[in-house]
């Protein structure tokens, strides 16, 4: 063999033991990548979104636009946050809240004292008509509020309203790709579900090392005959009819 092509074949196998090692660390670099994604997945959510309510009122608005009869906004939004600090500050960024008189027109705003002096619940229930951006703006203002005061809070959601999809709680489970959780039927003819779905933010812990993030109740009413589709994030507060807008 000449010395030219000795060279060409030495220059030929560097080559391709480079183009082997530059595959090798690519997969090497994208597999730590899906790792460092999945034990970072709440971190990473929490980067993408300041707000983890407004994120799911977003989704299940765009989910159930087309399930509530005349839309999302023909229903009864009820938001929910837990709140904690201290009982001087809760007590300050209440007053405030009230006398900002936030969301007024589109509905009415409900700070409950707990137990503990150091925990409160604020409850915002809507009038039918209220639209998605108005939703997110009561939501902004609440939460900003709530982060200026330096309070740790937790959100949650309950809508309720009329469907004509006999099937709209399968429809809904479908498009938040929820695997379920749990599933009741008691003798009024109310079926509950428990979901998980990794696309919404919120999550409960479910017992057996397992979480839910969406409870869907569908309920018939005895007399109208009228399907009642009640939807909870992370799951539903007050009871399973669209009359009655209590918390519990």
């Amino acid at each position: 063999m000449s010395t030219n092509r000795f060279a060409r074949k030495t220059a030929d196998q560097a080559a391709s033991q480079r183009a082997r090692l530059g595959i090798i660390i690519a997969a090497v670099v994208l597999l730590s990548g899906v790792i460092w994604a999945a034990v970072n997945k709440d971190q990473i959510r929490n980067q993408k979104n300041d707000s983890v309510l407004a994120h799911d009122i977003a989704l299940l608005w765009q989910w159930t636009d087309k399930l509530y009869n005349k839309g999302a906004a023909n229903t009864v939004w009820t938001l929910r946050w837990d709140i904690e600090g201290e009982g001087a500050v809760l007590e300050q960024t209440g007053q405030k809240l009230q006398a900002d008189e936030i969301g007024q027109e589109q509905g009415t705003l409900s700070i409950f004292p707990l137990s503990s002096e150091n925990q409160a619940m604020i409850v915002y229930v809507t009038k039918q008509g209220t639209a998605k951006k108005q939703l997110l703006a009561i939501v902004n203002m609440v939460e900003t509020d709530l982060k200026e005061s330096g309070l740790t809070y937790s959100g949650g959601m309950t809508v309720r309203g009329d469907t004509e999809y006999n099937n709209a709680a399968e429809r809904l489970a479908h498009a938040a790709s929820g695997k379920r959780i749990d599933r009741y039927k008691d003798n009024s003819g109310t079926v509950s579900e428990a979901y998980y779905s990794e696309k919404l933010f919120s999550a409960v812990e479910a017992g057996a090392g397992k979480k839910a993030n969406l409870q869907i109740a569908a309920h018939r009413e005895t007399e109208s005959k009228q399907l009642s589709l009640i939807i909870g994030i992370p799951l539903i507060t007050g009871d399973y009819t669209v009359s009655q807008q209590g918390i519990d």
